[in-house]
């Protein structure tokens, strides 16, 4: 692993549960030894990626990523195209709408809607979606080749988040057929045991998924009636998102079907 590598990994580590690190905690929770560490923060200190509180001494997020944010925002909108819908889906159903992208072989979160009410599904934009486990990875999954397939889940070990999440990569197969068939991806609490989530594809001028879209809901509050509901609002919504980042044809249809 280079050395950009490695100091891009310790970004990953602040969170919005975990905004300040010590040099000591960085290097534990990084496995590197702390020389290593303490030059690799150096240089994305001196280059605005990340502050040392004076008193403490503590790491934290610099102001650099803000800029190259809005620069990457300006040049190719996203967020500013994704946010209405994410808004919208929220209002209709009452619960948690967001958007992900695929970065280095996993999925951020880059967009959240909270519904107005009180109990809402909480989607933390610091920690990336599981691939195998959350509807926006499965969605992503579903419509990617096989050859890209493998480099998503590198793994027949798959870690469990609750006792619905699947654990072995060959039992997804069958799961990835459904959803290309119907057209989104629905996880039933295998993420976290109190949420259903559904979810959709979001293509770019390539023809390939790029991302998703999803509505995270309470499965106290969840039944099939709003199951129909949500998916068709989302395979409508990522028909016309995957049309604004270039896609011209393979778009499913309310049935999911999909030109390959």
């Amino acid at each position: 692993m280079g050395t950009v590598d490695r100091a891009l990994r310790l970004l990953h580590h602040f969170s919005v549960e975990s905004p300040e690190w010590r040099l000591s905690e960085l290097a534990r929770g990084s496995g590197y030894d702390k020389t290593t560490t303490l030059r690799l923060m150096t240089a994305l200190e001196r280059n605005g990626f990340v502050e040392q509180e004076p008193v403490s001494r503590k790491y934290r997020l610099g102001v650099a990523p803000i800029n190259l944010a809005r620069i990457r925002e300006q040049s190719f909108p996203l967020q500013t195209l994704v946010q209405p819908v994410l808004d919208r889906l929220a209002d209709d159903f009452g619960e948690t709408a967001h958007a992900s992208l695929l970065v280095g072989g996993g999925l951020m979160n880059v967009a959240t809607a909270e519904p107005r009410r009180a109990a809402r599904v909480f989607v933390d934009p610091s920690i990336p979606l599981p691939i195998h486990a959350s509807a926006s990875g499965l969605a992503v999954l579903a419509f990617t080749s096989s050859q890209d397939r493998e480099l998503l889940v590198l793994s027949d070990d798959l870690q469990e988040f609750t006792e619905h999440t699947v654990r072995n990569g060959a039992d997804l197969a069958p799961m990835l057929d459904r959803i290309v068939e119907r057209g989104f991806s629905r996880a039933d609490r295998t993420y976290d045991i109190d949420v259903i989530g559904t979810a959709v594809p979001i293509f770019d001028w390539s023809d390939r998924p790029v991302g998703a879209i999803a509505v995270a809901a309470f499965a106290t509050r969840y039944d099939d009636v709003l199951g129909r509901r949500i998916a068709e609002a989302l395979m409508e919504a990522g028909r016309d998102l995957s049309r604004q980042m270039g896609r011209t044809d393979g778009i499913p249809d309310e049935r999911g079907s999909r030109d390959r």
